[in-house]
């Protein structure tokens, strides 16, 4: 069984995923400011009755519901992702320490999707319809336990990064020797002129 190969498809798929999200989390809040400078016609008229602020907290709620339902079913596609990668690493000979990085990949999403993530959003939810200037207190909170899924996100691509690495060793090529057979001629030590 080409246990390396099969391997490095679902830690490609662990990282594509996770840069994915990165990228999906920070674009949805961006549209939200995109679409309150530049309303389409049929929206501005909608954003004018609404308010601005009203608009952009909705929007707002919007994008981070639609995280939200990314996150959560990210987490679930990474922790089967990385069972299966442990598990495989773990029945190859050569990748048992490695199967130990994929199970604390799998841990730490396991503390994210039961411990963190619930609580992130019954925050955001709140957060996200809460005036700016409304008491600083929930959003600071908000955003402590959001660096915290970060920090963990951040630790679980070093970790993916590392079993890459070690999947994918250097192969140094045996330097060829090549035997020159020396030359020398009597007649070819001047050079024309």
């Amino acid at each position: 069984m080409h246990y390396s190969r099969i391997s490095a498809f679902l830690l490609g798929a662990l990282l594509l995923g996770s840069l994915f999200m990165a990228f999906v989390a920070t674009g949805n809040f961006q549209t939200v400011s995109e679409i309150l400078k530049s309303p389409p016609p049929q929206a501005e008229k909608m954003i004018k009755q609404l308010g601005d602020e009203n608009a952009r907290l909705l929007l707002r709620y919007q994008a981070g519901e639609e995280n939200r339902l990314f996150f959560e079913s990210w987490e679930t596609a990474q922790l089967v992702l990385g069972l299966l990668l442990a598990g495989l690493l773990f029945l190859w000979d050569k990748g048992r320490l490695l199967a130990g990085l994929a199970g604390a990949i799998v841990v730490l999403t396991v503390f994210q999707h039961f411990k963190i993530t619930p609580e992130l959003v019954w925050q955001g939810c709140a957060v996200d319809l809460m005036p700016v200037t409304a008491d600083p207190t929930a959003r600071q909170q908000f955003f402590r336990l959001h660096a915290t899924y970060g920090v963990i996100e951040a630790v679980k691509l070093l970790l993916m990064v590392a079993i890459g690495i070690a999947l994918f060793p250097r192969r140094r090529r045996a330097r060829q020797q090549v035997e020159i057979d020396a030359v020398d001629y009597a007649h070819d030590r001047h050079v024309d002129g």
